[in-house]
């Protein structure tokens, strides 16, 4: 006996992960748990690029694995900047705005900034070094000193990792194969999704009205993005001497339809869809009070207008209803009045 267990060994070693092994299935068992051990490591040293990589190779979506599920959309949302400690401490807040629940829980750092006023700011989303602050010379720093925004040029990249982490959540959904756990994941990147991606509109609407009449003069990405109340108000009262201005989005730039099954929703919708069903996996999982259930009912509820209400109080179709781009568009437009 103890020279058969000998054996196994020496060909599972000598075999490695190869399909070649003699022993393929038990091979294939031990080192897909190593993949996994080894990107579980990687995410909790934040190594997310190689948690991904990890386990990018072992991911399908014909029969996906929860733990591999879990482990890998976290790493796409890790990528993104997504951190659930941050989440829970700003939930704890008494004092708090509901639309910069997402910013205020990023884990991300500062692009250099450039030495040289020739220089473009270089941002990385693998390093996280991606915020932009407003500059004190700035003339309206004093009036917005916590504006943030993310630098135009990666804010694609952090996008596209978010929208990774969705499809994988959602592929687990569809396949019955989740658990609270994960709706409640899905709604936490849902959500940094929609500020992402709404923010990036506004963004190319600014670069839009900057560019004009010559749109060849176009530059992708080089309006930041604006993440929090505070970005958005700079931009909605900016008067200074360069061209582009608030008065000039409409709710044409909010333009973007997708489709689900058999209803046709917006992006948008489909976020906040995915934010509701969040905070009704709580209510399921753990029927007492709960900060982060209830940050992301706040933020939620200001986001369709409804700011106080309760889960109990809207539906997915009043969502739906809401989130027209015309609703997008007066949802951000609602910060002017303040």
């Amino acid at each position: 006996m103890k020279t058969t267990i000998t054996m196994l060994v020496l060909f599972l070693f000598l075999s490695g992960c190869s399909n070649d092994s003699a022993f393929e299935g038990i091979a294939d068992d031990s080192c897909r748990d190593a993949v996994i051990e080894d990107a579980a490591i990687a995410l909790d040293d934040q190594d997310y690029a190689s948690a991904a990589q990890l386990l990018a190779e072992i991911y399908t979506t014909t029969s996906p694995d929860p733990r591999v599920s879990r482990l890998l959309s976290s790493a796409y949302m890790g990528r993104a900047g997504v951190d659930f400690v941050r989440l829970i401490d700003f939930s704890g807040q008494d004092e708090q705005e509901s639309f910069d629940m997402v910013a205020e829980s990023l884990f991300l750092d500062l692009a250099p900034v450039p030495e040289d006023d020739d220089d473009e700011r270089s941002c990385s989303i693998e390093d996280r070094t991606v915020l932009v602050l407003l500059d004190e010379s700035d003339r309206f720093y004093a009036d917005y000193p916590d504006a943030l925004f993310i630098d135009g040029q990666c804010m694609g990249d952090l996008i596209d990792s978010l929208e990774e982490a969705q499809y994988i959540l959602d592929v687990l959904i569809r396949e019955n194969s989740h658990t609270p756990d994960d709706e409640i994941q899905l709604g936490v990147a849902s959500a940094a999704h929609f500020i992402f991606y709404t923010g990036n509109k506004v963004a190319d609407g600014l670069n839009r009205t900057l560019t004009l009449p010559d749109p060849e003069d176009h530059e992708p990405g080089i309006i930041p993005v604006p993440i929090n109340k505070d970005a958005y108000l700079y931009y909605i009262n900016f008067n200074g001497g360069i061209q582009y201005s608030w008065s000039s989005i409409d709710a044409g730039d909010f333009g973007d339809e997708t489709t689900d099954d058999l209803i046709s929703i917006n992006t948008y919708q489909g976020d906040l869809i995915d934010v509701y069903r969040a905070v009704q996996a709580f209510d399921r999982a753990t029927p007492e009070q709960n900060d982060i259930r209830d940050a992301l009912q706040d933020f939620l509820a200001f986001s369709l207008g409804m700011e106080g209400a309760t889960i109990s109080e809207f539906s997915e179709n009043d969502i739906i209803s809401t989130m027209t781009t015309a609703g997008v568009y007066n949802l951000v437009n609602s910060f002017s009045a303040e």
